[in-house]
């Protein structure tokens, strides 16, 4: 097998082991306690663009002021330690949980605060002597790492690439129009196919684009336009589809408009459809009038996009609604549960036996459940972690016994780390290993005390470095056994889009459309990008995802003529699973003969939704392969 190297991924391992290197030296000179802690930032703030790594170490200053503040203030609290340990588990579950509900960079603060907090916590419950002075070590020699490794790698670490991303985005658009055009030609669309492509392009741009907006004042701006982007797309195909059901009155030149939008949407166009060429031929029927709104939210956004001054692209424009939060509430309940069992076991049994290589191992659950915890599919990273973290520490026995004890000077300290910091940063930069790198270099640190005066305790020095392995062992082999689904996540998902659809049937109030268009959009869109990781893991994707933005839109519709208590009552137990959808289609057609024209017709686009709708709202676990 053939590992990928080229000059600039040996430019970058340089880089790193020289900004390590000077973090580390700062701190040793200044005479900072634990100054090993000073090289950590570096390895995880280093990003392959800008303005991640500038964010990320925005973020890890934050993290941990707030972690340090935190863990300072359960120190001082007046209750027994038992308590205390209870209340840092509470806390490392809390930013775990947390870190699934923030998207981009920002979760990353999240995870910085629980490890900080646990840094600071576990050292003092288990030798409360000098715990204030560690936090501040500890807070100082984060301060210097993140400043360090910012000045050395910023400049020499490119922009996010706005332009070609924007292009993606504009790409798909064009496809979610051209499918549109060929939903109202009739051509055949290979059984779902099509529509599953873009759904799954589009949910994975739209995961990606707080990330390329990072560090950028005008990237943040333009999220706006990319979710407008996104929400038409997602409309403008879902539209079509409502259009070809209702059998809407239309002809060959909605359907020209269509294509010609879609070719323009192809090229980098920086101007306007000159004289309203941008609207379709709508007349008076609702469903075309919807397919041409949505057509011109695409229209608008894509503009937005391509104008340099991206702040006042949508100034007064009443279609600025964004898409819904990503928030993976239960994702993130289930995360803070196994942080806070784990935690608590971890810190409660190293006190209660007063071991202190315990304390080690404690610390090292901690930071290894939120690690792991945080990431969408940790079973797949978990043996990286394994070989990272036991490389990394056969690298720290290596320099503890070896090395260590015959270092007689500053400059000999120094010195000493530059061969295990070089390897750390060619492991760091390559492109397959990096993130094993990651945890090579951070369980390196901290298992080799460099800085700290040589042991000569070789049983102690072994006890530690075992602890910090099996801790690392025993979080990965938990998450390998009680693996983290796509397909459960998926089914979650699903559960969510039901949901929405049961409180518009129980709003005080007709629900706003625009609303349910973000929010639709994003259930649709985070059960598509769960179905797009799956690959071969789930068997079928659910048929009918934008037949579920129709099905909202036809409760809308029929909340705003006055729903029937009886079609309220079949849908709740519908969407309630109480009751399969192909017994609810026929009892709602038959409720629509005993309505006027409009209800009646209402109801029966109702049925036909809910019908389309049916493979999506019963996709269950028994799906699995």
């Amino acid at each position: 097998m053939t590992l990928p190297w080229d000059g600039a991924a040996t430019r970058r391992a340089l880089l790193l082991a020289l900004a390590a290197l000077l973090a580390f030296s700062a701190a040793a000179l200044l005479n900072v306690h634990n100054a090993y802690w000073a090289a950590m930032p570096v390895w995880v703030i280093s990003q392959p663009a800008r303005g991640v790594l500038l964010e990320r170490a925005v973020f890890r200053i934050l993290g941990t002021l707030v972690g340090a503040g935190a863990g300072l203030a359960l120190l001082q609290a007046p209750v027994p330690p038992l308590v205390k340990i209870a209340l840092l588990a509470l806390w490392i579950a809390g930013n775990a949980g947390a870190a699934h509900l923030l998207r981009g960079v920002h979760g990353y603060g999240a995870l910085l605060a629980g490890v900080t907090g646990a840094l600071v916590v576990i050292p003092a419950l288990l030798s409360p002597v000098g715990a204030v002075a560690l936090a501040i070590a500890r807070v100082d020699c984060t301060l210097i790492g993140v400043v360090v490794g910012s000045a050395v790698m910023a400049f020499q670490t490119p922009e996010s690439p706005l332009a070609a991303f924007y292009d993606e985005v504009r790409a798909v658009s064009a496809d979610a129009v051209a499918y549109a055009a060929r939903v109202l030609r009739g051509e055949p669309l290979d059984d779902g196919r099509e529509e599953r492509r873009i759904l799954g392009e589009i949910s994975a741009l739209e995961a990606g684009a707080r990330t390329h907006a990072a560090g950028r004042v005008d990237g943040y701006r333009r999220l706006g336009d990319v979710d407008m982007l996104v929400v038409g797309s997602l409309s403008t195909m879902a539209a079509a589809q409502a259009v070809r059901d209702a059998r809407s009155r239309y002809d060959g030149a909605l359907v020209d408009r269509l294509e010609g939008i879609a070719e323009h949407l192809r090229t980098a166009w920086t101007r306007p459809f000159p004289g309203g060429e941008g609207r379709l031929p709508a007349s008076g029927d609702p469903e075309l009038q919807r397919l041409d709104a949505a057509v011109g939210d695409i229209i608008a956004a894509d503009l937005a996009l391509s104008r340099p001054d991206r702040g006042q692209a949508f100034a007064g424009d009443p279609r600025t609604a964004r898409l819904a939060p990503h928030r993976e509430w239960i994702l993130a309940r289930r995360t803070g549960a196994l942080a806070f069992a784990a935690s608590f076991a971890a810190v409660a049994l190293a006190r209660a036996l007063h071991i202190p290589s315990l304390g080690l191992a404690a610390l090292g659950v901690c930071i290894f459940v939120m690690v792991l915890g945080t990431l969408p599919l940790p079973q797949l990273v978990a043996g990286k972690l394994i070989t990272g973290v036991a490389t990394g520490v056969l690298a720290a026995l290596v320099y503890r016994l070896a090395v260590q004890p015959a270092i007689a000077s500053p400059a000999g300290l120094i010195l000493s780390l530059v061969p295990f910091l070089l390897v750390g940063g060619f492991f760091r930069a390559h492109p397959r290993l990096g993130a094993a790198g990651i945890d090579f270099n951070m369980c390196f640190l901290l298992a080799s005390q460099a800085g700290m005066p040589a042991s000569h305790d070789t049983a102690r020095i072994l006890m530690d470095s075992g602890a910090l392995v099996a801790s690392a062992g025993l979080m990965a082999a938990l998450f390998i056994l009680l693996p983290r689904r796509v397909h459960h996540q998926a089914v979650d998902a699903v559960a969510v889009i039901r949901r929405d659809l049961q409180r518009i049937l129980e709003a005080g109030a007709v629900q706003d459309p625009a609303a349910w268009r973000a929010q639709g959009s994003r259930q649709v869109l985070r059960l598509a990008l769960h179905l797009g990781r799956a690959r071969e893991a789930v068997r079928r994707w659910p048929r009918g995802l934008l037949a579920a933005l129709n099905l909202g839109q036809a409760l809308i519709d029929l909340r705003g003529e006055g729903m029937p208590e009886p079609v309220r009552a079949l849908l709740t137990s519908t969407l309630r699973r109480q009751i399969p959808p192909a017994t609810a289609v026929p009892a709602l057609a038959a409720l629509a003969a005993s309505g006027d024209p409009r209800t009646r017709q209402l109801i029966l686009r109702l049925a036909a939704t809910l019908d389309q709708a049916s493979d999506l709202l019963t996709y269950s676990h028994r799906e699995r392969p």
